[in-house]
Formats: structure tokens, sequence, C-alpha cells
């Protein structure tokens, strides 16, 4: 953090993402205090994605991100099945997350301000990356925390959907 004229303290760019990947995660982590085993299996309606899909969905989309930015590639199925565990397994689930996200928050840690700033690809073009080819390598970052957030936000309406009601948590 440093000030500026007036002494009031300027978040940099690194802490500010940091910030918003630990608000999804805070997000998510309220759900994931809410879930059991034996609801990993559970959807709101036929067709849906169950809450183990949801946790997986997460995984999914941030394991890639530190392979693909730092060595532009992507991970193989067994890396990603190894990264992941048991999909339907609660524990393995959580182990997955934190242990993906230590590594993303790793590789944020090592990039300087001008890699933050240095236009990456996008990869595959979807909404995550607002349909441009290219973004800067931040905005990679950014996209992954609204990607949780999201998904953390079907988690708590799932679990309201059972009756466990967030406004009560």
């Amino acid at each position: 953090m440093t000030t500026n004229s007036t002494s009031a303290p300027t978040l940099t760019q690194r802490e500010l993402i940091k910030a918003r990947l630990e608000n999804a995660r805070d997000w998510l982590d309220s759900a994931l205090a809410r879930l059991s085993p034996e609801l990993m299996d559970w959807a709101p309606a036929e067709g849906m994605r169950t809450i183990s899909g949801q946790l997986v969905e997460i995984i999914s989309v941030e394991a890639p991100l530190v392979p693909r930015l730092k060595e532009g590639r992507m991970p193989t199925d067994a890396e990603f099945d190894a990264a992941i565990g048991d999909q339907h397994n609660l524990a393995s689930l959580r182990r997955a997350l934190v242990d993906v996200r230590r590594g993303t928050l790793e590789y944020l840690d090592s990039l300087t301000d001008d890699e933050l700033a240095e236009e990456i690809p996008s990869g595959e073009a979807w909404f995550g990356t607002m349909w441009l080819p290219v973004m800067p390598r931040a905005e990679h970052f950014l996209n992954i925390a609204e990607h949780e957030f999201y998904h953390a936000g079907q988690l708590i309406s799932y679990l309201w959907c059972r009756g466990d009601d967030p406004y009560k948590w």
C-alpha cells in the first residue's frame, strides 16, 4: 500500500486483485461451511449442475490460470484430475480449492507491475474474457474472482432452495 499527497492509503493493483479474490472466496467459504458430504450429488432440478459440479467448475477455471499465463499452456487432463482428486468428495474439493488458490496467489506475488499490465491472449472467448482476444494479465486474475463469485452465488441459492436461508447465516 502506498500513500498519495493527502496521506490516504492507495492500494496497489496487486492488493486490489487479492482483495477481490479474498472477497469471492469469503462468499464461497460461507456456502462451503453449510455443505455436507451427502449433498455433493444434489442439484435443485434435473439438468442443473450438482453441488460437486459447481465446485469442480470453480476449480476448473482457476486451475489452468497459472500454467496458461506463466507457461502458455493448458494443464493436461491427468494434471487436472490430480489437482481435483475425487470430484464427488467434499474434503477433496475443499483441498483443491485451497491448493489451486495458493498457486494463484504465489504466481500473482511473483509478478511485477509491468507483468500485470502486459496483454496476454484470452484463450477461449467467453463472457469471462468479455469476448476479447487479449487482456492485461491482471484482468485474468479478476476474471477468476468474478467467476468464483458467480458460482458461490449459485451455491448459496442452492442451499436456500433447501431451506437454509442465507440471511440467517
